[in-house]
């Protein structure tokens, strides 16, 4: 699981004065307080005891039980958040479910988004995803893009939703955009001024949803499959928290696995056939094991877990082949660059990955080769005889000049 640590650094880097601490491994539980910033990484994280300062994690599956004072910085594969969290949450992943309170802002994006209905969200919401349900009360702004939007929630202010299909049962204070190829109004939706809204059927009967203002059939928001809405971007602030997100996973995996991106770097300059073979094999057998496990009930909950962290590790290849790539610069032309240069320039590799695998058959076919290039080197330096102690490993990160 250790590949899906992706949050840390940049914030360690940014406010190095600042005291926090750091806590990594397979399973990673934290049951005392903690009066600093806390990282954290590692396949499944659970913290049940108070955090003072800002919590910044990533793992594979994580459950915050307890409260936290300041903010919230998160990526993971499935995430529960069951504590109050005192100022903002910025997260992404798979699978995101907020239970508690939030004193500030909640930025999400993630396969399925659930906010709950006791939940309390003190400014805004932003969020993008497939699936998304609100039924908690946002006292800002509500933004909502994806491919599914409930609303069953309560928006103090203005509600912005726009995908594939938005169902509507909540109440909205301030001014309501709706875009969808397919509204549905329900009977607890209230409206308390204008609603602007474009459906492909045309004009809908919001019967007596609309208490003060009036509902306005609008073509000009019209929304085609091809938008961001259904790449997970909602608007150019969804794009740059993308962006944002994977900076910050570059960072992490840079600091925390800089001798072994550095060694696969080697390994893919001396020997890139091989590595693309061994990456090749891994991308497909991977699968077939999880196909074979989950035939036995025994092998079931492994199966599980093997697709979970298959699925995060290829969420994250483009990351992982843009550090390895920007290490093999390094070593190619001898810059012994320091860590920032490292992550930048593997940053500006990632853009241009993405570019390319936007490209016409040439682009995947491209993309599919460095992957399994990096994948092979990263499997070609690991240890596998290495002995875990207490089912914790560490790799010790490197303390770098800034």
């Amino acid at each position: 699981m250790k590949q899906l640590i992706s949050l840390l650094l940049l914030l360690t880097v940014i406010s190095n004065a600042k005291a926090y601490q750091i806590k990594s491994g397979d399973n990673v539980v934290i049951n005392t307080p903690f009066y600093d910033n806390l990282y954290v990484a590692g396949g499944t994280v659970t913290i049940d005891a108070p955090i003072y300062g800002d919590l910044i994690i990533a793992g594979g599956n994580i459950t915050i039980n307890d409260s936290v004072a300041n903010d919230v910085l998160l990526a993971g594969g499935t995430a529960t958040i069951n504590g109050n969290v005192g100022d903002d949450i910025r997260c992404a992943g798979g699978q995101m479910y907020v239970r508690k309170n939030v004193g500030g802002e909640l930025f999400v994006t993630g396969g399925r988004i659930e906010i709950d209905k006791d939940v309390i969200v003190n400014k805004g919401l932003m969020s993008s995803g497939g699936n998304i349900i609100v039924n908690g009360t946002i006292k800002g702004n509500a933004n909502a893009f994806g491919g599914n939007i409930v609303f069953n929630g309560i928006a103090e202010k203005g509600l912005d939703c726009r995908g594939g299909q938005i169902e509507m049962n909540g109440t909205v204070m301030g001014k309501t955009i709706l875009a969808a190829q397919q509204i549905a109004i329900g009977n607890n939706a209230s409206f308390n001024n204008d609603v602007r809204y474009w459906d492909r059927r045309g004009t809908l009967d919001f019967r007596q949803s609309v208490k003060n203002g009036s509902a306005i059939f609008d073509p000009s928001l019209k929304v085609t499959s091809g938008e961001w809405y259904f790449f997970g971007f909602a608007t150019i602030i969804g794009l740059l928290w993308y962006v944002g997100m994977a900076l910050l996973m570059i960072a992490l995996v840079q600091y925390l696995f800089s001798r072994t991106m550095q060694k696969s770097a080697e390994t893919v300059f001396n020997t890139a056939v091989k590595s693309a073979g061994y990456g090749l094999l891994f991308l497909i057998s991977v699968p077939i094991a999880t196909i074979i496990l989950m035939v036995t009930v025994i092998g079931i909950p492994i199966a599980i877990m093997l697709a979970s962290a298959y699925i995060m590790l290829i969420l994250l290849s483009t990351v992982i082949t843009s550090v390895v790539a920007s290490n093999w610069i390094n070593n190619r032309y001898k810059s012994n660059w320091k860590y920032r240069h490292l992550v930048f320039t593997a940053f500006g590799v990632f853009i241009v990955l993405k570019v390319v695998s936007y490209t016409p058959f040439f682009g995947p076919l491209v993309m599919l080769a460095l992957v399994c290039t990096a994948f092979g080197a990263i499997l070609l330096n690991i240890n596998w005889k290495r002995k875990q102690q207490n089912n914790i490993v560490h790799e010790e990160p490197i303390e770098y000049a800034t």
